[in-house]
């Protein structure tokens, strides 16, 4: 053990209540970092980066690969599934209620494994996955692939805590490069969807992709099972003495109802809103506002209602620059990648794509970006200067942004390199952010919790502007459409009576729904088809161009945050294994010798 006394959370907290109210001590934040380096110093111990380590490092890869699995895979086969088992107009849920697991429990799982330990979070964040690829691959409705991406997001909450987790299994010296190589490590899952384009083009069963994933996550589950040991409860809690049971009646269980009933009316009302109900409805407004007050309400209730363990400990909130500001940027970041994300795969099937192959091909240009970030944040620590390099990147993310509203039919090239290049701005700050957190934060007990809070905002601003951007487009699409029609086929001597079937069979690009249309020649398919493509880009246009707000906030907060101070790269490792441990505590026994 470390021969440094290490300052328990409950002595982080009265070191910040006698701190200039919360922020830093002196002009340069000098004190407050002072702090953070004594916590990291005097957490865990040097054992170097050992075999047993890297395996832990790996383990967490493995973790983040099966939890993207879900990510990607559903999305990728959403149609097929709805042609199979619908049509039902509430498809979209299957995808949506990953969203609300995730959310809720990446922050969950994070506090309460920071409290109890890590390993068997994660071993039930494993077996749920493995129950809802099962329930999934042998869905029979609609409602049954909705269980299976609810039990998809919960397990995932789980496994997003890797984030976290990844952090403190190595050196503080190579959690920058680690971080980078975690996100490497996931080209794996990002390929994911073209395997699931192929799989039905040669299979004709959307369900043979879920068929793969469970024999991915069977095997994640045995990797996590053998080479992932971190401190276990009673090595946690040697120095406090708490029993179980003791954390158990201390914990926030009124803030954790709060904040999943929160978390899910929220992002029910911004799943709901333009679908479901229109947004001046009160069926969308009642959850987003009830949601938000809640939300709110549970700040007040963490921050002066003296909980011993509370879900959101308020000593993370008390450092602006060190912890708000990188989690604010990673989530508006986030924004502009998830506004990426909507736009693309649309608009690259209508616009580019030629056929299904080609489909899954344009679909790998986002995880290219994010491969490629992963490679960058690899020389983050070389490079130093992390708020400049946040900086650059959401600078060079919103100018991107900015050249894809001038995108155009014909000439995907530019369409492709500017998509790739947000994906990788996106990734660079979201990583090197995620970094800066565990680094920002005065105890590394709460590194759990500063992941997973990370996670939830990302989640939740992502699922905001998924909404802003998806309204946005389809809204400037619907009120275009008719116009660009009836302008393409001016002079093809088409009867105006049945502009109104056209303008319909055009939205869905169907041969079916053109072979419906009266008087319906070659000439005026391929002008309505054309007029589709025309009416999309309009609003995929001005999707973009409002996506330059959220990049400006982005620069804006990012000259708020600080970079790593450089003597935060130590070799001490906050999680030793417990193989490790045992190994140091047998040598530490040991007589000197003679």
């Amino acid at each position: 053990m470390a021969e440094q006394e290490k300052p328990t959370t409950a002595q982080a907290d009265s070191i910040e209540q006698s701190s200039d109210s919360g922020h830093d001590n002196s002009k340069d934040g000098s004190n407050v970092d002072d702090a953070i380096i004594h916590d990291l110093e005097t957490s865990g111990d040097d054992v170097g980066l050992t075999l047993r380590s890297v395996l832990a490092a790996g383990t967490m890869a493995s973790c983040y690969t099966a939890y993207l699995f879900t990510l990607l895979i559903p999305p990728a086969v959403l149609s097929f599934i709805n042609s199979d088992l619908g049509p039902d107009a509430r498809f979209t849920w299957i995808t949506i209620s990953w969203n609300l697991g995730g959310a809720i429990f990446v922050t969950t799982g994070g506090r309460l494994s920071d409290i109890f330990g890590r390993r068997y979070f994660f071993l039930s964040g494993a077996v749920i996955l493995i129950i809802g690829s099962i329930v999934s691959a042998t869905g029979q409705s609609i409602n049954q692939m909705i269980a299976g991406g609810a039990l998809f997001g919960a397990g995932s909450g789980f496994l997003e805590m890797a984030f976290g987790a990844v952090q403190e299994v190595v050196p503080t010296k190579y959690r920058m490069i680690t971080i980078g190589l975690f996100d490497v490590s996931s080209v794996i899952a990002q390929i994911m969807p073209l395997i699931s384009w192929v799989l039905i083009r040669d299979t004709g069963d959307w369900r043979n992709a879920y068929y793969l994933m469970i024999a991915f996550q069977a095997l994640n589950l045995i990797f996590l099972f053998f080479c992932y040991h971190p401190p276990a409860f009673a090595t946690k809690h040697s120095d406090d003495g708490k029993s179980f049971v003791k954390l158990i009646k201390e914990f926030d269980w009124l803030g954790l109802v709060v904040f999943t009933i929160g978390c899910s009316l929220f992002l029910i009302g911004v799943s709901w809103g333009g679908t479901m109900y229109p947004w001046k409805s009160a069926g969308a407004l009642a959850p987003i506002i009830i949601g938000l007050v809640m939300l709110i309400c549970l700040g007040f209730y963490e921050a002066y209602g003296n909980v011993t363990e509370p879900l959101l400990p308020p000593r993370l909130f008390k450092e602006i620059r060190l912890f708000l500001m990188p989690m604010i940027t990673m989530a508006i970041a986030g924004v502009q990648y998830y506004s990426n994300a909507t736009l693309w795969n649309r608009l690259s099937q209508l616009l580019y794509a030629s056929d299904e192959i080609s489909k899954g091909l344009y679909a790998e240009v986002l995880p290219l970006g994010t491969i490629l970030g992963g490679i960058c944040v690899i020389f983050s620590k070389k490079i130093g200067h992390q708020r400049w390099q946040v900086f650059l990147a959401i600078g060079l993310q919103t100018g991107c942004v900015g050249g894809l509203s001038t995108a155009t039919i014909d000439n995907p090239v530019k369409s492709i390199i500017l998509t790739c290049i947000v994906s990788m701005c996106a990734s660079i700050v979201i990583l090197n952010s995620i970094v800066l957190i565990g680094f920002g934060i005065r105890s590394q007990d709460d590194i759990g919790t500063a992941a997973g809070l990370a996670g939830t905002s990302r989640l939740l601003f992502g699922a905001v502007g998924t909404a802003i951007f998806s309204t946005v487009t389809n809204n400037k699409y619907d009120n275009s459409l008719t116009d660009r029609v009836m302008e393409n086929i001016q002079g093809l001597s088409f009867p105006s009576e049945n502009i109104a079937q056209l303008v319909a069979a055009a939205k869905l690009s169907t041969a079916e729904a053109f072979k419906a249309v009266p008087s319906l020649t070659p000439e005026v398919q391929a002008a309505a088809v054309l007029a589709n493509k025309e009416a999309y880009l309009l609003g995929a246009v001005l999707s973009y161009q409002a996506a330059l707000a959220f990049g400006l906030c982005g620069c804006i907060a990012a000259l708020f945050i600080r970079s790593v101070d450089t003597r935060k790269y130590t070799m001490n490792t906050v999680a030793v294994q417990e193989q490790d441990r045992v190994r140091l505590d047998k040598k530490e026994a040991a007589p000197p010798s003679v």
